[in-house]
């Protein structure tokens, strides 16, 4: 296996990238604004020792309580004998948590949600072998509040055609500042759109000897009956077949009843919790961009189907952004006593209140997470819990052979598929073209002595001139690019045979210039190499590898 540094892959924040550095420098300027270091036995053992003394006197509920609505949940879900052991094993005071998470999706989502799973259930067994004398269960946050409907209702697929293509909910392809929808999707019916979503689905993929199981096997869980996060667990269920993963519902009735004191304390102490993240963020600020912003109160409220932020007025009283709802002072801490299911937490308190109900010891987050950790390990202060471990989730390009082949034939990096002009240009010059690099480089080291010998030249008559030949210099030398960018172009048409390979490879490996794994849904793997795709993801990665892993399949 192949591996790449995140640096030299696009769109990874900075955070992430010092977070999970070999660099001791980088690492030191983000390892305080963590509760602890993911690469250390010793950290590990620090959070594990911590929830041992805190878990049991920081909860107000009977843990065997959360056990049964668990086990009634994961029976809906499809769980497994597995499955069912895990959870009895969550008895257990030295049974700790691997969390991980993900808003309930179409078809599960980009492949990046299963490389969160894999890592959850790989820590989970890594930190047996490390902890022995503890027991460690994988555990799913279903994100079923979510109401990002534009994000969730829609996947991506390469069709027969190379293509890549989205299957989706109307209403799934708005523009990032047109998402009108406020309903959690979780809750949201598939209805009878599914139907033709999943005949969709299957016309674009190619034609195996698998394809009518996958399809037959997404059918039973995403079918017109089913709601989304229903779905999403039933088929992460068989994707993660024997492998135990707990999957949680945060929006159940009985877990909200559970989670009362969290949202109380908010409601009582706020704006405590959003000042403190304000006053943690400024330091971040200083070197990092910031993932979230805190609102005065971290709660939503799902009045009328919609799930809407609750925000304080005068006097005690309170309002529902985007509604004409208020309530006077004291009557939405009862609301919170009589229906507590209608109170909703915001991305801030969503870790608190999974890490309140569970025995959390590590975190599986992606890049975008770990950045937003960054800010609430005042939140954790703040509600006297301990912060888990974040542990950055596996991160993989698949190359499939035809791929492979294509790369090893013209000596290309994974990295060199990120930057299109040098991409064309290298494949040409192994077909025997004219290097345009190589030549245009020439021409730079041409007019680099001309100018050299013309300022000598200025310098001995009038000194006020130089700043002319530098502008003169600048404008050939920014001409010269536009050109070669131009010649390549050319060049790039004169073969089509060439221009259609690149394009099959970019839209594998770099679909909408995005990395694979934001992108590509699962079914597209399993159409072609069944099940069994799965266990070779399981044994081919590494979780110990910080870097981007390269899996040739």
């Amino acid at each position: 296996m192949q591996s790449v540094e995140f640096s030299k892959l696009p769109d990874f924040n900075n955070l992430f990238l010092d977070y999970i550095s070999d660099s001791f420098e980088d690492n030191e300027r983000v390892l305080g604004f963590f509760n602890s270091n993911f690469r250390t036995n010793e950290d590990f053992f620090k959070v594990i020792d911590k929830k041992i003394h805190n878990y049991n006197t920081q909860r107000y509920f009977d843990k065997s309580q959360l056990i049964e609505i668990i086990k009634r949940q994961n029976v809906e879900f499809g769980g497994d004998e597995k499955t069912a052991e895990n959870i009895e094993l969550l008895r257990q005071e030295d049974t700790f948590a691997v969390v991980t998470g993900q808003q309930t999706t179409l078809y599960t989502g980009p492949l990046y949600t299963v490389l969160k799973t894999i890592t959850a259930v790989k820590l989970a067994h890594n930190l047996k072998e490390r902890f022995p004398q503890f027991n460690f269960v994988p555990v799913f946050w279903l994100e079923s509040e979510d109401h990002d409907f534009a994000e969730a209702a829609k996947v991506y697929v390469i069709n027969r055609e190379n293509e890549l293509v989205t299957i989706g909910y109307d209403g799934a392809e708005q523009d990032d500042n047109d998402r009108k929808n406020l309903k959690p999707v979780g809750s949201m019916q598939l209805g009878e759109v599914i139907n033709s979503l999943n005949l969709q689905l299957k016309s674009n993929l190619i034609d195996t000897q698998f394809r009518e199981k996958i399809i037959s096997d997404l059918e039973k869980a995403y079918n017109n009956t089913a709601d989304f996060k229903t779905a999403f667990a039933q088929m992460m269920n068989k994707l993660m077949s024997k492998r135990g993963v707990v999957f949680i519902d945060p929006s159940d009735i009985e877990i909200k009843n559970l989670l009362t004191p969290v949202f109380e304390k908010e409601l009582r102490t706020f704006p405590v919790l959003c000042e403190k993240i304000i006053s943690a963020s400024a330091e971040i600020e200083k070197n990092y961009d910031l993932q979230l912003k805190p609102k005065v109160i971290n709660l939503f409220y799902i009045h009328n189907g919609n799930r809407l932020l609750i925000e304080p007025r005068e006097e005690g009283r309170f309002a529902l952004k985007n509604s004409k709802r208020r309530f006077e002072a004291g009557e939405l801490e009862e609301e919170l006593r009589q229906r507590p299911e209608n109170f909703s937490p915001n991305v801030v308190l969503r870790p608190i209140c999974q890490d309140y109900l569970l025995p959390t010891v590590a975190y599986v987050a992606g890049p975008g997470e770990i950045s937003y950790f960054a800010q609430l390990k005042c939140a954790y202060e703040h509600y006297n819990l301990t912060m888990p471990v974040i542990f950055p989730r596996i991160s993989a390009t698949l190359i499939e052979e035809k791929i492979g082949k294509f790369l090893r034939k013209y000596d290309l990096k994974l990295e060199d598929i990120f930057h299109e002009e040098f991409l064309i240009s290298k494949v040409i010059e192994r077909m025997g073209e004219i290097n345009i690099e190589n030549e245009i480089s020439k021409f730079h080291d041409e007019f680099n002595k001309v100018f050299y010998d013309m300022k000598n030249l200025t310098a001995g008559i009038d000194q006020t001139l130089l700043k002319t030949v530098d502008n003169m210099k600048e404008k050939i030398k920014s001409n010269l690019e536009i050109f070669k960018s131009r010649l390549i172009n050319a060049q790039a048409k004169k073969s089509e045979i060439t221009t259609s390979q690149i394009y099959k490879v970019t839209n594998n490996i770099y679909p909408d210039k995005k990395l694979q794994e934001r992108m590509i849904n699962i079914t597209y793997f399993l159409n072609k190499y069944d099940y069994a795709f799965i266990e070779r993801l399981f044994s081919e990665t590494d979780i110990l590898n910080f870097n981007h892993q390269v899996i040739e399949i």
